[in-house]
């Protein structure tokens, strides 16, 4: 539904895209609900196919490299909006959710808004083994960062300049639109959703990933990765405690061993109970060492 007399000359939205045949629908939709945005289409296809889309009249821009966390970054340093928002051009997402994310933006009610798609998902758009993978993730996510968030590897998102320009020169992991909520998450920006429908893809097989599984491992690495080097304390300190509680346990299985039969008997799973405290009791030290060293050159960095 078009938006009359609302003006979206502010906002720039980026659209991903391989071979897409949707893009081009989507990019009508767009026009007609964002009256006057920029958009621009990063395109990795054919000559062809990109002589279709210059024929549109958009923005088109040719990417070299692999991945669409990648092309999404591409375009976000050639948009000139104060608001900048991308969608896949698959034809699955409504672009509605656009304009949602738009109006939480400009209210300042969050910094980044992610489309949530298992809010109206059509039947037959997703399948079990992908929500479930989704929802573990999303979980993760959500657990490690604190904020709740849904659906982490949504297409759609709308994000505010200012949060972007923090990680404009942010080198993309090969995570999705899952890499621009983990670098803000961890910066402590704040991240919603709004629900979007969810269509099947009406042309054509998805062209994200050969394998879903291999995708959704390597997305989970990436949240826990990026909590290790922003977290350290959490991470190390954690971990240390763990080690820590087994060495503890184990010294007492031996003291009580030596208090009952009066003989030390026990030698190597005392020095091992005992191997296991310092361990522990180090990785503590080490991890509150450089949460120390990381919050300094923050502050350093923020003035």
């Amino acid at each position: 539904m078009a938006r009359q007399g609302t003006d979206y000359s502010d906002v720039s939205v980026i659209i991903p895209t391989i071979e897409e045949e949707a893009v081009f629908k989507l990019i009508n939709q767009i026009r007609s609900m964002l009256k006057d945005a920029e958009i621009i289409v990063v395109d990795k296809s054919s000559n062809a196919y990109y002589g279709r889309l210059e024929d549109t009249g958009v923005k088109v821009i040719r990417q070299r490299t692999r991945g669409v966390e990648n092309a999404i970054m591409l375009g976000l340093r050639a948009a000139k909006g104060k608001i900048l928002a991308s969608i896949d051009a698959d034809g699955t997402h409504d672009p509605e959710g656009l304009v949602q994310g738009v109006k939480l933006i400009r209210a300042g009610e969050a910094d980044l808004v992610l489309g949530d798609r298992l809010a109206h998902l059509e039947k037959g758009s997703m399948s079990v083994y992908l929500r479930m993978g989704n929802s573990m993730l999303s979980g993760l996510f959500s657990r490690i960062y604190g904020t709740k968030v849904r659906d982490v590897l949504t297409g759609l998102f709308v994000m505010d300049r200012v949060a972007f320009d923090e990680i404009r020169n942010k080198e993309p992991y090969r995570a999705g639109i899952a890499f621009f909520a983990i670098e803000l998450a961890r910066r402590g920006y704040v991240i919603k959703e709004v629900g979007i429908k969810y269509y099947k893809r009406p042309y054509g097989e998805s062209k994200l990933t050969r394998s879903k599984t291999a995708y959704g491992l390597n997305v989970a690495s990436h949240i826990i990765r990026q909590l290790r080097d922003y977290s350290p304390l959490l991470v190390f300190g954690g971990f240390g405690f763990v080690v820590f509680l087994v060495g503890l346990a184990l010294g007492i299985v031996v003291l009580a061993d030596f208090a009952k039969t009066g003989l030390f008997t026990l030698s190597g799973r005392a020095l091992l109970a005992i191997m296991l405290i310092i361990v522990g009791f180090l990785m503590g030290v080490v991890g509150l060492i450089i949460d120390m060293l990381l919050e300094l050159e923050r502050k350093l960095d923020s003035r």
